[in-house]
């Protein structure tokens, strides 16, 4: 099982530079199955803020971390694997199709 954390997008406040939500994802693979957990945390700070960095030099990795202090990183895999289990279960049990062999 692959889990692959991502930021989709991030709101900031325009004057001060300050991100105030960060719109992120945990996107999960195992085989040719895979499922998605979006997220939005909302956060607070200060461009006073000791260790503030800003804007313009925010990396993904920085903003991940915010993230994963604050997100239960762990339950979101888990149900994320949980997810595909399910989905694979699912496609296993199909023993109908329809369709013509000549669109294929």
């Amino acid at each position: 099982m692959e889990h692959i954390w991502k930021i989709y997008d991030l709101k900031r406040t325009i004057a001060s530079g300050v991100v105030v939500k960060i719109n992120y994802a945990c996107e999960s693979n195992f085989n040719s199955t895979s499922t998605r957990k979006i997220g939005d945390l909302t956060i607070t700070g200060s461009s006073s803020d000791e260790g503030f960095v800003e804007y313009d030099q925010l990396t993904e990795n920085i903003v991940l971390g915010w993230v994963q202090a604050n997100v239960d990183q762990s339950a979101i895999e888990t149900s994320n694997s949980a997810s595909i289990a399910q989905n694979i279960v699912a496609k296993e049990a199909i023993t109908e199709s329809t369709g013509k062999p000549w669109d294929n």
